[in-house]
C-alpha cells in the first residue's frame, strides 16, 4: 500500500497507521520524522522528505523577502501559512497519485494570498506617490514663500518702485535658489561671481547696477531730478508717471543701449522697442 503524505481524511488509511498522522488545519500529515525508524516500508519516502524540506527552506527564504511588503494587509494574513501552502502545493504536484481536488484547493488558496500581496504592493506604491506629492507641494510652497517673500522685502528695502515690483520680482526670481542646511533649515540665496550671497545683498547690488537703476524710485527732495548718475536719481521718460517724448528723443539720440534699457524697465516689449529704432 502507498501512503500519502497529506490527506483530507483518514478514511481509507489502516487504523493501525492513524497514529502516524498529525492533524493540522483540517488536514492530516504523515509524521515521517517519527515513522521512518519504526516502519521500514516508509524508507523510500526519506529522500522525498529531505527534498521537500530543502525546497520548503528555499521557499521560506523567498517568502521572508516578501514579509516586508505585507504592511497594510489584513491582520489575519500569515506569511508562514502562505509558505506552508506553497511548499505543500509544490510537494503534491510531484506526487503522481495526488488528489486533484486538494491540489485545486491549495492552488486557489495560493492565488488568494498572492492577490492580497499584489493589492498590498499597489497600495504601498500609491501611498508612496501620495506622500511624494505632498512633500513636493510643501517644498514648492516653501520655495515660493522664501524666494518671492525675500525678493519683495529686499526690493522694497532698496527702493524699487511699486509699479515695477512684479516685473523685477519675475526678472530676478530665476537667479534665486533655496538651499537646505544639514539641520533642515532652508535659506534663499544667489550664486554670484564672488560666491553665495543672501537675497538682500543680491538685490542691493543689483539696484545699484545699470540694470537695476531704472527700476528704482527717484530720490525726493533737493536734487531729486539730478544728473542721473546717482542711485535713484534717473528719470525714466517711458514710465507712465514721468512720460516725456522730448527726453525720450534725446536719450535715443545720445545712447541707444540706455534707451532700450529704460523702455524695457517701463514695460515695453522687445517688438515695441525695436520698432522705435527701425522707424
Amino acid at each position: 500500500m502507498t501512503l500519502r503524505a497529506v490527506v483530507d481524511s483518514l478514511d481509507g488509511i489502516p487504523e493501525s497507521l492513524h497514529s502516524e498522522y498529525i492533524e493540522k488545519d483540517g488536514k492530516f500529515y504523515l509524521d515521517l520524522d517519527a515513522s521512518l525508524n519504526n516502519h521500514t516500508s516508509l524508507t523510500p519516502l526519506a529522500t522525498a522528505l529531505a527534498t521537500i524540506k530543502r525546497e520548503k527552506k528555499t521557499l521560506t527564504e523567498k517568502i521572508t523577502a516578501l514579509e516586508a511588503r505585507t504592511v497594510g494587509l489584513p491582520e489575519d494574513f500569515d506569511p508562514t501559512k502562505y509558505a506552508d501552502i506553497v511548499a505543500e502545493l509544490e510537494a503534491i504536484k510531484k506526487d503522481p497519485n495526488r488528489d486533484k481536488d486538494t491540489e485545486a484547493k491549495l492552488q486557489k488558496e495560493r492565488e488568494r494570498y498572492e492577490q492580497r500581496l499584489r493589492d498590498a504592493e499597489n497600495k504601498r506604491l500609491a501611498d508612496i506617490k501620495a506622500k511624494d506629492d505632498e512633500i513636493k507641494e510643501r517644498d514648492d510652497l516653501i520655495h515660493t514663500t522664501l524666494v518671492d517673500g525675500g525678493l519683495t522685502d529686499a526690493l522694497i528695502k532698496h527702493g524699487v518702485a511699486k509699479e515695477f515690483m512684479g516685473a523685477t520680482r519675475a526678472l530676478l526670481r530665476g537667479s534665486v535658489k533655496v538651499r537646505k542646511d544639514d539641520d533642515g533649515k532652508r535659506h534663499a540665496v544667489v550664486d554670484t561671481d564672488l560666491g553665495e550671497v543672501d537675497i538682500d545683498k543680491f538685490v542691493e547690488n543689483w539696484s545699484k547696477s545699470d540694470d537695476g537703476k531704472p527700476f528704482v524710485m527717484p530720490a525726493k527732495g533737493g536734487g531729486g531730478h539730478g544728473s542721473g548718475n546717482g542711485r535713484g536719481t534717473e528719470i525714466n521718460p517711458w514710465a507712465k508717471d514721468s512720460f516725456n517724448l522730448t527726453s525720450q528723443g534725446q536719450i535715443i539720440k545720445a545712447d541707444r543701449d540706455k534707451a532700450r534699457r529704460l523702455m524695457k524697465a517701463a514695460g515695453r516689449t522687445t517688438a515695441e522697442i525695436e520698432s522705435v529704432f527701425a522707424a
